[in-house]
């Protein structure tokens, strides 16, 4: 009997250091780290440095077959990052009905010709987005710009010579207004490719135009 007591026991005691053993085999550390995150930063200009409205009426007079220069630019700031950018030129009442009665006279409903009839580009903007009713088109160009980067969405305005005096009225308004956008190309961009250069300009588009209809 004392025998199976003592056998017991040390079977206890052995148990008791094996648990005490396995607790003290786990030593435990911690340590932490802050991770500082910098705020991106898109930042651009407008200008418009052959326009001459601003000092000269006559250089601005609508007539039929005169060719005006207006260039808006858009300018990537230093210090920001590259940036897909988009034009937005919205036409006064006036000014759609003058290319609207035009348009209706040459016979020409698409979008894209009526713009190219009218505005003259070197780097041919995509139409990405239009609506004649309302008077705007939305302009987008291919590559995102760096910074210290610019690029001139178009670079005159050319009066159609089909345009005949009637459907210019004496007192009418006729201004455009013109609207930079840009939103950072990091997320969008990630090749060379030319068919994925287009697409991630559509979703850039897509991003800061979520109403809008992208036209093919």
């Amino acid at each position: 009997m004392k025998k199976k007591i003592l056998t017991a026991a040390l079977a206890v005691c052995m148990l008791a250091t094996l648990v005490i053993g396995a607790s003290l085999a786990y030593f435990t550390d911690t340590d932490s780290k802050t991770n500082t995150f910098t705020v991106g930063n898109v930042d651009i200009t407008l200008t418009e440095p052959g326009w001459l409205g601003d000092t000269s009426a006559d250089d601005v007079r609508l007539i039929p077959g005169k060719t005006i220069a207006k260039d808006p630019t858009i300018n990537v700031a230093q210090g920001s990052q590259t940036a897909y950018t988009f034009m937005k030129v919205q036409l006064s009442d006036d000014f759609r009905k003058l290319i609207k009665d035009w348009a209706t006279a040459q016979k020409v409903s698409d979008p894209k010709e009526m713009i190219s009839a009218w505005f003259s580009s070197t780097v041919k903007p995509k139409i990405m987005a239009a609506d004649i009713e309302k008077g705007y088109v939305i302009l987008g160009v291919l590559s995102p710009k760096a910074a210290g980067e610019s690029v001139t969405y178009f670079d005159e305005v050319t009066v159609p010579a089909t345009v005949t005096q009637d459907m210019i009225k004496a007192d009418g308004t006729y201004s455009i207004v013109i609207t930079a956008y840009a939103i950072q190309a990091e997320g969008f961009y990630a090749t060379e490719d030319p068919d994925a250069k287009q697409a991630a300009r559509a979703e850039a588009f897509k991003a800061l135009f979520p109403d809008e209809t992208l036209l093919a």
